[in-house]
């Protein structure tokens, strides 16, 4: 089975990460597949703005992770100290979390590692 290749947006405010979700039920990173004539960068700052409403000031790869299902590229986000970010398009609910809430609610093995590496590389 050929994998997915998605953009995959981390915004990290002092200990906190932004996660997503359609339901309530199931968090995730903001981020989606590219359009034929877009950039993983690229669909990473729209898939942002299109779920969040946050537009990024910049963009960095960090690193890919490759899931069970999907090759994740993965960009931190630069967006406003100030910037409140409110569900969009198909995103019904958009929340900060910290790493100890991560855990308590469901996300997917490879968001979670994805938000762990960050946290680690916060600390370094």
């Amino acid at each position: 089975m050929k994998s997915k290749t998605r953009a995959t947006v981390v915004c990290v405010r002092g200990d906190r990460v932004l996660l997503v979700s359609r339901d309530g039920s199931r968090w995730a990173l903001p981020g989606g597949r590219p359009s034929k004539e877009e950039t993983f960068a690229d669909a990473a700052g729209r898939e942002l703005e299109e779920e969040t409403a946050l537009t990024a000031k910049g963009l960095v790869f960090l690193f890919q992770v490759i899931g069970t299902t999907t090759v994740h590229q993965v960009f931190g986000a630069n967006i406003s100290k100030t910037a409140a970010p409110r569900p969009n398009k198909e995103i019904a609910y958009c929340q900060w979390f910290s790493l100890l809430e991560i855990a308590e609610i469901v996300v997917s093995p490879t968001t979670r590692q994805i938000v762990e590496s960050i946290f680690q590389l916060h600390r370094c």
